[in-house]
């Protein structure tokens, strides 16, 4: 359920005892102009949580480009054919 800001504000001291009393599985709090979603909080243990997920998930991205890259710098040749498979 998306709550209005002004609900949301008057829900914020209530909300933070049920992070403290519930924990990471607490549901989050969502809120936005006319109850359309713009905001979310959420429990600081989850968000730490999902923050180093997404930096793992980055971390591996660039580990997955600098691998292509090295592989063109082996061979150049490898990067044209690759290219060239694509095209119909």
């Amino acid at each position: 359920m998306t709550l209005t800001t002004t609900e949301a504000r008057s829900a914020l001291s209530a909300t933070l005892a049920r992070f403290r009393a519930e924990g990471i599985g607490a549901q989050p709090l969502v809120f936005g102009d006319h109850r359309r979603p713009e905001g979310v909080v959420v429990p600081y243990d989850l968000y730490a949580e999902l923050e180093a997920q997404v930096e793992q998930v980055r971390l591996e991205a660039a580990a997955d480009v600098m691998a292509r890259i090295d592989a063109v710098v082996a061979d150049p040749s490898s990067a044209v054919q690759g290219s060239r498979r694509g095209r119909r």
